[in-house]
């Protein structure tokens, strides 16, 4: 019964694998098809399961490019699906009027220009801005993050900064 099982289990296993005979990317628009691939390590003629696919997905994901990410292997067509995430164009800055604390607050920031716009970094940037000014001295800092849509998958950043009185 064990040894039956056994090769139940390594038949099933096997049955989720295909090889891979071509690569289709679609929905890329700045990121190169081949440029895809190499970040996915894909590998032509290559077995792949669902392992293979899920780690496909994971390393796609880590370049922080995308938002989205679906792969499907079908009939040994590999195909690969992205929503990019937008570019930052500029990060403005409302409400802070010396240029110091701009290069400052700028060096912390995690998110850059000409980088992907990930809106869950921003929250994080947010508190590294009331941590820049909190180390000054204001406690009651009001921050705003928004973003103006530009046009070929871009933004630009806005953050208002209101620092209110020193403690």
């Amino acid at each position: 019964l064990i040894i039956f099982v056994f090769f139940l289990f390594a038949a099933s296993t096997n049955a989720y694998s295909e090889i891979v005979k071509s690569v289709k990317v679609t929905g890329n628009e700045r990121i190169s098809s081949r440029t895809i691939v190499v970040f996915g390590d894909v590998n032509i003629n290559q077995n792949y399961e669902s392992d293979d696919i899920n780690l496909l997905i994971k390393k796609l994901f880590d370049t922080k490019f995308f938002s989205d990410i679906n792969v499907e292997l079908k009939n040994g067509i590999l195909n690969i699906a992205v929503k990019e995430n937008p570019i930052i164009n500029l990060i403005i800055f409302k409400g802070i009027k010396a240029e110091k604390y701009i290069s400052a607050i700028t060096e912390i920031l995690e998110l850059r220009e000409k980088t992907p716009y990930i809106k869950n970094i921003v929250k994080k940037d947010v508190d590294q801005i009331k941590r820049f000014y909190r180390h000054m001295g204001y406690y009651f800092v009001k921050i705003e993050a928004d973003e103006q849509q530009l046009d070929k998958n871009r933004v630009n950043l806005i953050y208002s900064v209101e620092t209110g009185k020193r403690a």
